[in-house]
């Protein structure tokens, strides 16, 4: 309890600023993957890895940083970073599911 207000202080950390965080660094995966792509042709493969799986690739800077957060306390971040990298997850998925049904009828 905090003795000026009488009220218990959350240092728990924000949902929604796990959301945020984690939907930042895939804005920012797409953008190194346009970068690439911008660069060189030869950089092609590389920019299909980073943009067209970023629902997997995610897990590479989700993980670590959702355990860094769990050590501070920030239990709320954490929570929110996982449900963000859900959802990334699940629309990259579908995405793919998507397009194969797509070429599929079309074929």
């Amino acid at each position: 309890m905090d003795k000026v207000s009488g009220s218990r202080s959350e240092s728990r950390g924000s949902i929604v600023a796990g959301m945020a965080i984690c939907w930042l660094l895939n804005l920012a995966q797409i953008g190194i993957s346009w970068l690439l792509l911008v660069l060189d042709d030869r950089t092609l493969p590389f920019v299909f890895v980073l943009a067209g799986m970023v629902g997997l690739v995610q897990v590479g800077y989700v993980a670590p940083i959702w355990r860094l957060l769990q050590r501070k306390g920030k239990q709320r971040t954490a929570t929110g970073l996982l449900i963000a990298a859900a959802v990334t997850l699940l629309l990259n998925a579908g995405v793919w599911v998507f397009g194969a049904r797509l070429r599929h009828m079309i074929s």
